[in-house]
């Protein structure tokens, strides 16, 4: 499916996590922080790309670095250490952090990776230069953006792609809060603020989020309509919503069926032309097949407003009126592997999903479908099979709605136990390199900062999905653009 998508070429930006861990936050966040966080990365260990990265900063009366950049694909032992140091972290007995330890953190982070590519043998490219920073703490979200935004006013953020800011708030705090709401942008660079109670669900829904979604910008696609009267075009972007099951494959046996068509990652505007519609009903649940995907109405930066509004009109009246006649539409893209063979149709079924968002999964064809006789169900039944089986079903706890969130399958302990078996071992190339401090815990050192003297020139640039003249220079920048 992915590959119909037009899922092919995949960006990977080396990912920095700072976590504020000043007392007295800390000691109410630690514990589902950390094991949110050991969740997430036997996730990243087992499902990472080649040459995805993480690295892992603390703040307390200064900033340390627990993990220097490191491919996460295999090293689930050294990510479990980092953890268990995060972990020995004390919840008391600090003095107060000076406003720029964070923003101290975050110019390192992107010295180190500098570093790194300069050191790298095959050589820096566009987009491996840039950095994804989050920032992780239980602190005020005002408060934090405030300290970034005085310590970077004067830094030079060119290769500084994205800056997260995590608060970690439950909501009697947020409503006991005199705070006035932070600013959505601060004056250096754009901050993206988000605010989650402190449980592990939440925090691991954002860490995957934020981990394992491999690009930034969603994949897009168009729905064109036969012509008629008038002309329709749709355009969306699309999102995965699950986690590929078929990447959760080791050396000595597979953790889940595999399927042939998973795949992830970014490719060129796949149109998808409308064929016909079929009753919502009338589609079997054998027919479809893959992983689905989730279509939403396109953000895309290189529109501009008006385009952007009317094209998120006429999605939403497509989804209403599919909803409300109970219709799915019928989708076909050809595909030609190369220039000597003969073109392939792929098929998808676009179905209302009760949202403000629409369904697409792969339908099954002529040629895959293999033809099998099932007995039409007999209109009696045994009396007492039929009294026995609706007792049973009786004495079962109905839901109205199925919540994947509230079944669990123990796959982190079992990628965990399974990858410390057989540990991948990686030598990463590049000028960290790890010390001894005297209480026997592993440091990691990175040269120095080189300030440059502070010029209101020097400005980051904001990388979103909203249309912005400085986001479009980043962009063209980041793909080698003129």
């Amino acid at each position: 499916m992915c590959s119909g998508l037009g899922l092919e070429n995949i960006r990977i930006y080396p990912r920095v996590l700072v976590l504020d861990v000043l007392p007295p936050g800390w000691s109410a966040v630690r514990s589902v922080l950390c094991e949110a966080l050991s969740n997430v990365l036997c996730l990243g260990a087992a499902t990472a790309l080649p040459g995805e990265r993480l690295s892992v900063y603390t703040v307390r009366e200064r900033h340390q670095c627990l993990l220097p950049l490191l491919e996460m694909k295999g090293n689930l032992c050294r990510l479990l250490r980092c953890l268990s140091a995060v972990q020995a972290i004390p919840t008391e007995g600090c003095r107060r952090v000076k406003n720029s330890a964070l923003s101290v953190a975050v110019l390192e982070s992107l010295q180190q990776n500098k570093q790194r590519m300069q050191h790298s043998s095959s050589g820096a490219t566009s987009r491996g230069c840039f950095v994804e920073v989050t920032v992780v703490s239980p602190r005020s979200g005002c408060e934090l953006m405030r300290d970034l935004d005085d310590g970077l006013k004067y830094a030079d953020l060119g290769t500084l792609r994205r800056l997260l800011v995590l608060q970690i708030s439950s909501e009697q705090e947020q409503n006991g809060s005199t705070e006035s709401p932070p600013e959505l942008s601060s004056h250096v660079y754009d901050i993206d603020l988000h605010v989650v109670p402190p449980n592990v669900l939440s925090l691991e829904i954002f860490l995957k989020s934020w981990l394992l979604e491999h690009n930034v910008e969603k994949d897009k696609c168009h729905l064109v309509f036969p012509e008629g009267a008038s002309e329709l075009e749709v355009m969306c972007d699309v999102s995965l919503p699950l986690l590929n099951p078929g990447l959760l494959h080791g050396e000595e046996g597979e953790v889940y069926p595999r399927e042939s068509d998973m795949a992830a990652g970014t490719g060129a505007t796949q149109a998808w032309k409308v064929i016909r519609a079929v009753s919502s009903s009338g589609v079997c649940g054998s027919l479809i097949y893959g992983l689905p995907a989730i279509l939403t109405p396109t953000a895309c930066w290189e529109l501009d407003w008006d385009q952007l509004e009317a094209n998120q009109d006429t999605f939403h009246a497509l989804c209403h009126c599919l909803q409300s006649q109970q219709l799915s539409l019928i989708a076909g893209c050809t595909q030609r592997r190369s220039s000597s063979s003969s073109p392939v149709q792929s098929h998808v079924l676009v179905s209302s999903s009760g949202s403000a968002a629409l369904l697409l999964r792969p339908l099954a064809v002529r040629e895959l479908v293999l033809l099998m006789k099932v007995p039409p169900l007999p209109p009696t039944m045994a009396d007492d099979a039929l009294h026995r089986v609706q007792g049973v079903l009786r004495s079962l706890e109905a839901d109205p709605i199925y919540n994947p969130l509230q079944m669990s399958s123990n796959l982190c302990q079992h990628l965990q136990e399974k990858l410390l078996e057989n540990p991948r071992h990686h030598v990463s190339s590049g000028p960290s390199r790890q010390v001894l401090n005297p209480s026997g815990k592993a440091r990691a050192t990175i040269a120095p900062l080189q300030f440059v003297a502070p010029s209101s020139s020097k400005r980051g640039c904001m990388v979103n999905d909203s249309p912005s003249p400085k986001r479009r220079r980043l962009r063209d920048k980041e793909d080698g653009s003129p």
